[in-house]
């Protein structure tokens, strides 16, 4: 399965991070996980509704649509993906204590994206924070966003991009990892392993879990 179109990629990556509230958004990505990207999906009414209005379906039949013309050869991807951000739906929880953690819901949603392997929809997430941050947390979060970015680029078959990027990102989040809430040490190492991998031809053979704050049980990150 290769890379979404970008209109595709793009609003969906819109309709995940909307999705950590309730609301539209959110059933419309479980309408996309519901109908696979199958070719004359069964869908209820309200479905239906929702996704026609994404404008990459059509009516197929009665309470069936399929995806329209070009994006079609684009299901299994799509299916794919939207299956992973509706887990990301499902089994998101917001914690109410976090002291005065400021970043700590911005971090615990790129955990919650980057453990079921949507990297793109992490560097959504952290880029407009990123852009206008201080220093050092900054830097910090430019680190986490390569290091998202590199793994983006391991799913597509960028070998190279992903380990120029994982070398950048690597070295800012060791170097201002302290300023986010966050304990990276662990992670940091294997990243370093994973670099190591790449760096001699080989594949990492475990996504490393992203870190987030407060812990909490994360999902095994789905194979590259």
């Amino acid at each position: 399965m290769g890379p979404l179109p970008l209109p595709l990629r793009n609003r969906l990556a819109e309709l995940v991070l909307e999705a950590f509230e309730p609301g539209e958004a959110r059933a419309t990505v479980l309408a996309l996980a519901r109908a696979s990207g199958a070719d004359g999906s069964e869908v209820d009414t309200a479905d239906a509704g929702r996704l026609l209005a994404l404008g990459w379906f059509e009516p197929a039949a009665p309470g069936r649509v399929r995806l329209m013309g070009g994006y079609r050869a684009h299901g299994p991807s799509l299916a794919e993906r939207a299956a992973r951000a509706a887990s990301v739906v499902r089994e998101w929880r917001d914690w109410e204590d976090r002291g005065t953690e400021r970043m700590a819901p911005l971090l615990e949603r790129a955990a919650a994206l980057a453990n079921h392997g949507l990297f793109f929809e992490v560097h959504e997430l952290l880029e407009p924070v990123w852009f206008r941050a201080p220093e050092p947390t900054r830097t910090a979060l430019q680190g986490l966003i390569q290091v998202a970015v590199a793994f983006h680029h391991l799913e597509n078959g960028n070998r190279e991009g992903a380990r120029s990027l994982l070398v950048l990102g690597l070295a800012k989040v060791a170097e201002a990892g302290a300023a986010l809430p966050l304990d990276a040490r662990g992670w940091l190492g294997e990243l370093r392993a994973t670099l190591a991998a790449l760096a001699t031809g080989g594949s990492p053979t475990v996504v490393p879990r992203w870190p987030c704050w407060p812990p909490w049980p994360r999902p095994r990150v789905p194979p590259l």
